[in-house]
Order: structure tokens, then sequence, then C-alpha cells
């Protein structure tokens, strides 16, 4: 027996054994995304100036995950996710998909059809963005029984009307869709309020002797369309009178409502009696766009680089799992995860037989490691390889390394700072968060409730800091390979790839040798001819073997 299993006390060895009787009925699994969310912008990171109780609750009660890794772009994130594999396995480790793109997520066995075989029903709402060119790319035909929400990148907020600019021309379409039907009856609601009212009644509604997936996939806190990229109900924008800066004002209230509709989720499994047998895990597909052509104005502070990078800034995201199922909680686990692991962890605690899964996949199953604190089987990650910038990193064990850029290195500086600076100084609010909705709940299951001390405890661990000793840039722009030892330099100021060239070498050939399986990325077409929104009703619709309007889904 493992030591920390042995270290156990008799309550929690007795625990386990009902947590074994308890894993007989396979977990529901609520799976919630956030958009472009920053790291800096929620209270368990550090961060005072925006309020996330419930996420924060939720967070310190279950594990927070440190060191997990995604794809810089929402479309390879998903890919990543939905299969299992690194997007360069995939030809999906480019950029993200845009509307009238006629390119999908290649035709594999996704996460939901997994969960399907182990007789999950599967729900998705919200973002799609993996392709809809035709309707057998989209998400009832990839393995989800149901699906209410939009197929582009980005829709708008209240109006769900996505526009999108080619040769200086604006294609606009409404675009959100219940199994593949345009929701016209919608319109008028906020997105997030939306998305949450239609998972609460997924979950009121749910035969409970089915176990459940759903998967959450916010619109928030991602821009929207050009002259409105940032909207919130604007009683919740005036909750942040302390944030000068009119843009940042309303980001922080969107993260308000994502906070919120967390709140709401954790009472409606709770009044469905869900509870016991339920895991939430809340990721980031990436990390905040603060600045360039579309910014949301988050903070990925203290990190380095942002959204479409490989710095810490682009790709270490906000996550966490709760569960009462999970028996070391509590803690701020550092252990590597990539966003592959999802797949084949989750298929675990649904009982699922890991050899059923596809052979290639890259994800790990993490399961045994989240639930008792086991040393995890991940020790490297690729973050990266793409072809065409030349731009491709690697985590290995303490180490990172990075060789190329992207956007000619555009985005490879600090930005946490710039929208946090003209805020007045707010003090962080622990009762706050033990009065929440998410924190009254877990207090309710918990065997020992946390107190206010030890959220403050959890929240010290779970900040990052800049700690290198010596500073020593590095600008792969330039051509440099930059390597960093990321637990002791989190913010990447400390290249050490002249004091550690054996490193380098080694790393480089690993990279080499993840190359070998490089499927070239695919070539979108753009034909906004066959898919302008006017030929369907002024709606984003797949157009590939449809010639009208009455092109619906079959």
């Amino acid at each position: 027996m493992h030591p920390q299993v042995e270290e156990l006390c008799l309550p929690t060895l007795l625990l386990l054994l009902f947590h074994r009787t308890a894993a007989q009925q396979p977990p529901h699994i609520i799976f919630i995304i956030a958009d472009d969310l920053g790291w800096n912008d929620v209270g368990f990171h550090g961060s005072n100036q925006i309020p996330t109780p419930n996420i924060d609750a939720l967070a310190y009660n279950g594990i927070i995950m440190n060191s997990h890794y995604v794809q810089s772009y929402s479309t390879p994130t998903r890919a990543a996710l939905l299969t299992g594999k690194f997007p360069m396995r995939l030809g999906m480790q480019g950029p993200s998909l845009v509307a009238a793109e006629r390119k999908a997520l290649p035709d594999q066995k996704l996460l939901p059809a997994y969960l399907k075989d182990v007789g999950y029903d599967t729900y998705l709402i919200g973002k799609w963005h993996l392709g809809y060119s035709r309707w057998n790319e989209t998400p009832t035909s990839r393995g989800f029984d149901h699906h209410l929400g939009f197929y582009n990148s980005y829709t708008s907020y209240y109006d769900y009307l996505s526009t999108w600019t080619y040769n200086d021309h604006d294609y606009t379409g409404f675009d959100l869709r219940k199994d593949g039907i345009p929701a016209f009856e919608e319109g008028g609601k906020y997105a997030t309020d939306l998305f949450t009212e239609h998972s609460i009644n997924v979950i009121s509604n749910h035969d409970t002797a089915k176990p459940l997936f759903l998967m959450l996939s916010h619109l928030g806190v991602h821009t929207a369309n050009k002259g409105k990229p940032l909207e919130a109900p604007q009683e919740t924008i005036n909750k942040f009178r302390h944030v000068v800066d009119s843009s940042r004002r309303t980001y922080a209230a969107m993260v308000s409502k994502l906070d919120d509709s967390l709140g709401e989720i954790m009472e409606a499994l709770e009044k469905k009696g869900m509870l016991t047998n339920t895991i939430v895990a809340f990721i980031s597909d990436n990390g905040a766009a603060t600045v360039g052509d579309n910014p949301n104005y988050g903070s990925n502070f203290p990190l380095r680089g942002m959204k479409d990078t490989l710095f810490e800034g682009g790709i270490r995201s906000v996550a966490f799992i709760w569960s009462p199922l999970l028996v070391q909680t509590a803690r701020v686990s550092t252990d590597l995860v990539h966003v592959t692991d999802w797949l084949p962890t989750l298929f675990t605690a649904a009982g699922g037989d890991i050899g059923a899964l596809d052979p290639e996949m890259d994800g790990i199953d993490l399961w045994s490691t989240l639930v008792y604190d086991l040393p995890s089987a991940r020790n490297d990650i690729l973050l990266n390889i793409d072809e065409k910038t030349r731009n491709a990193g690697l985590r290995f064990y303490n180490w990172k390394l990075i060789v190329g850029t992207s956007q000619n290195g555009t985005y490879n500086d600090y930005y946490g700072n710039i929208v946090t600076e003209d805020v007045e100084e707010q003090q962080y609010n622990t009762s706050a968060i033990y009065e929440s909705s998410a924190g009254k709940i877990t207090r309710k299951i918990n065997y020992t409730p946390l107190t206010e001390g030890e959220y403050e405890n959890l929240r010290k661990q779970s900040t990052v800091k800049c700690s290198a000793a010596k500073k020593n840039p590095c600008d792969p722009a330039s051509g440099a390979v930059c390597l960093y030892d990321i637990p002791s330099d989190p913010c990447e100021e400390n290249d050490l790839a002249k004091f550690f060239p054996s490193v380098v070498r080694r790393m480089k050939r690993a990279l080499v040798d993840y190359r070998k399986g490089l499927v070239p990325q695919i070539e979108g077409e753009l034909n906004i001819e066959g898919a302008d929104p006017k030929l369907f009703k002024h709606t984003w619709n797949p157009w590939v073997d449809c010639i009208d309007a009455t092109c619906q889904i079959a």
C-alpha cells in the first residue's frame, strides 16, 4: 500500500469504502468550460478585484489544479479535450476555426460517445467551435444526445447574432440552435443566464437512474461582435464601480455571471439529490486575450504572454475538480495535467474499461492520482508543434522549452497589470465564500468542513509569484531557444538554455520524436458565398450539400 494511503485516518478509510460502493453507480459529470478566462481573474489565484465566491468555494473544497495546461486557442483545446489526443495528431494544431470555413474535427470517437457506451445521457450546452460545414460535423452527430448553443467561436450575448468580415463586407447571421433548429425564441436572454437556465432544466428533468454527462461550454468571457464586444447586465456591471476602466468593469461583471452560474448549478444538483455522486470540473480553454484586435481585458498576471502564445499566460489555465468521490481534497496540486487527460480520467471515473479507448490516445488516466493524491503518471506535456509557424513547446518534469513564436512575438510580453492598474483596493472576503451557494452546499457534504482560515491558506498556496532569483530574458522571436525551470520561475523570466545544454538537446530530441506523428494542418477552404447566412434565413447553417434555406437538420 502506498504510504499516503496508509496514513489515512479511520473515518477517511470508512469514507473510502463508501466511495467504492458509490462508484458502482457511475457518477454524474458536470464539465464547465469558461472561454478566455484570465489566470488572475478568480479569487483563489490571489486576485481581490473580481469576487468569485462560488468558484473559490468549490475549488477550495476540491482540488486546485495549478499546473493544468491547455492549447493556446479554442478549437485546438476542444479538439484535445474531446479526443484525448494532441491537436497535431489531428491536423488541428493551428488557429481556431472561423465562420464559413470548410473544416472540422476529423472523424474520431469523442468523449460523449465513449460515455454513451457506459450508459450516459450526454448534453452540450453552449459553444461547439469544431466545425459545421456539414450536419454530420455538428454536436448531435458527434456523440451528444442534445445541444443548445452556437457553432462559431462567438455570438452576441443577447441577440445571438454573429458578424464576420470578409473582403471588407460584413456577414451577419443568427447563431443559436437547439438540436440543430434555430432557437429564435431565446433571443433577448443573456447568454450566461440562458445556458445556466437550460443546464438547470436538464438536471431537474434528468432520470437519476442513468448517469448524466453535461458539458457547459460558456460564451463568457469571450468577446462578441465589434461595436459591443463585452456585454453584461447593467445591474451586475454596477457592482464593480471600484474598477475604473469601463471595459475591464464589464469584463468583471461577465466573470461574476459565470460565478453566479456555478452557484445556481450546484443548487440544482443538490435539489435533485445528485451531489453525493457527481463530479464537477471547471477549466478555461486558454488564457485571457488582454490586448490585440479583440481584447477581452482579462488578466493573466503574473504570467507571461496571453492567448495565442505558448507562454504560461496562454496555456496554463484556471482549473479545479470537485467531487465527494475524491478522498484527498482541499489541496493545491502541482502535478502536470493536460487537457487530453480528461477523457481517460473521466472514462475511468465512469467505470469504463480503459482498454476500450483508442490506443493512440495521448491523454493519461489520472483518476487514482486525483482521488488518493498518489504520484502522477504524467511527467511531460507536448504543448504544441505548429509546422507552419515553426512554434513548438514541451514541458518535461520541471523544465519547459519553447522554440519559435506565434504572431512574430507580438504577444510574448507581460500584460496582466495593464488592465488592473486603475482599481480601488478591495479586501478578499472569505465570509462571502463561506456563505455562497457553493460554500453552504459543500459544508453540508464535507465530513470536515473547511474554515475561512483554511481558505486563506489554500489561496496562498495557489497564488503564483514571480520568484526567479536571477533574470535572463529570452525572446524566441529572435530565434533563441528558451528553457525555463517552471516551479522556480513560473513567470518565465530566467532563461537557462546556455546553462543546461544537455537538457535543451534532450527536449529538442523529444520534439523531433513527437514531430514524427504530426498530421499536416487541415487546410480549410473559406466559402462565404456558399455559407452566406442570407441563403439560410439569416442563420449560420451547414452549407455543404445544401442548396437553399430548406436545408435543415435531418
